[in-house]
């Protein structure tokens, strides 16, 4: 029945594929960059360098926030193995490349069987890590076929996520159980994970490795034209629907205190455009963060709300910042990762959908490090609140701090239990 089940995948797969791919050919020039970057790698072209000596271990990352959270792990394991890394994204791509994170780093080729029985057979590895969640059918049954151990890390699996894997769970209780271990972020995750594998997979909890990440580089408020008096608000990783609410929140926090700067980042860039109209259209001047020049900034003075339309910046405009909001929380997103501004010692506001960051969100609102918001009004009185009380702004900045401290330590336990695993590989 397994058999039955991958041929259907597969063959929906590629029977959607190929509309999918004209469609974007003819009608979407937005997203055909993005679409055929580096094409050839999705159907395995690739010039596989000489390993040497080392054995192999592929790490799959689905972008960007996956490969910063698993960096120590591939640190880690580099030394003594070759290591083969593949995204999903463009952006997860181009960053690994440019910060040499790995021996061979490639885009995930298409999820049909035979170009992931490809994969897997010109690779070779002793084990595939996956991080977090990414459940790939042919990928999971080509790894099983060449018996190739498959454990997942930071193994994380939301309400609604998993609500929805086990609407068809007939169908998945056969792939998720391919997975030999899963190494998951907190009990829920595990529980949630061990429903679906049909109780076949090995579920241990190691904690969240997203609290270990190196968050020691504090960025210069000069190199955004940022003076040490200014309260610097910053919304990261805004979703459609949001925009609206922070152009709001600002016009009624800055009509209240003079001296605010606001910095929006889009969690995607394609929404540039449609985040300018929603300024002009809000009667907000603004900047954008690609037309400023480091402490020059051309026209900063004339605006302080500053529109980030590059990529890689986000994390650096945290720590420079006072306060910050994580987007795709007003709306039904799921919320993104509010550990990121937390390590930085910054109180942080989210609205009440975070489902796929539950567990962060919780730990953080316990250590009262983090408030909820419901509201453009909630966000601009959060704003001037925190602007008129530096003391309750430090002391909400130290609880989102030590909330982050207390949950650190996932990275160590679950690099000793990958190493364990590779060492029974032999």
């Amino acid at each position: 029945m397994t058999k039955f089940f991958l041929a259907a995948y597969n063959s929906l797969f590629a029977v959607l594929l190929i509309p999918f791919f004209l469609i974007v050919l003819l009608f979407s020039g937005k997203y055909r960059k993005e679409l055929f970057y580096r094409l050839p790698e999705r159907f395995v072209k690739w010039k596989f360098p000489n390993r040497g000596s080392k054995k192999i271990v592929w790490l799959h990352c689905a972008s960007l926030g996956e490969i910063r959270a698993a960096e120590p792990i591939i640190d880690d394991l580099r030394k003594d193995f070759f290591i083969v890394l593949t995204v999903v994204t463009k952006t997860g791509r181009q960053y690994a490349e440019k910060l040499n994170k790995a021996d061979f780093i490639s885009l995930l080729p298409l999820d049909l069987y035979p170009l992931m029985l490809k994969a897997i057979k010109k690779i070779n590895p002793e084990i595939l890590i996956i991080v977090e969640t990414e459940l790939w059918v042919s990928m999971l049954y080509a790894a099983k076929k060449l018996n190739v151990k498959v454990v997942t890390v930071n193994g994380r699996m939301s309400e609604k996520s998993f609500k929805m894997y086990k609407k068809m769970r007939f169908f998945w209780k056969r792939f998720v159980g391919l997975i030999d271990i899963v190494f998951a972020r907190s009990q829920d995750d595990a529980e949630r994970f061990k429903v679906l594998s049909g109780g076949k997979t090995e579920i241990i909890v190691t904690g969240n490795i997203k609290y270990d990440r190196d968050f020691s580089a504090n960025a210069d408020r000069k190199d955004f034209g940022l003076k040490d008096e200014d309260f610097v608000f910053t919304a990261g990783s805004v979703r459609d629907g949001e925009e609206e609410f922070i152009a709001q929140a600002y016009k009624k926090a800055a009509a209240k205190s003079g001296n605010i700067k606001f910095f929006l980042a889009p969690r995607h860039l394609t929404r540039i455009g449609k985040v300018k109209n929603i300024l002009e259209k809000n009667e907000i001047k603004y900047s954008l963060l690609s037309e400023l020049n480091g402490a020059l900034l051309p026209g900063f003075k004339s605006s302080n709300f500053i529109v980030v339309d590059t990529f890689g910046k986000l994390q650096s405009i945290y720590s420079v910042s006072d306060v910050c909001y994580v987007g795709g929380s007003l709306v039904d997103k799921g919320g993104q990762n509010p550990v990121e501004p937390a390590a930085y010692s910054k109180p942080v506001l989210f609205g009440k959908h975070m489902d796929n960051f539950k567990t962060e969100s919780e730990i953080l609102l316990r250590y009262k490090g983090a408030f909820t918001v419901l509201n453009a009004d909630d966000i601009a009185y959060e704003i001037n609140r925190f602007a008129s009380d530096k003391d309750f702004l430090a002391k909400a900045g130290g609880n989102a701090l030590a909330a982050v401290k207390s949950q650190k330590g996932a990275v160590g336990v679950t690099i000793q239990n990958l190493r364990q695993q590779l060492k029974n590989e032999k």
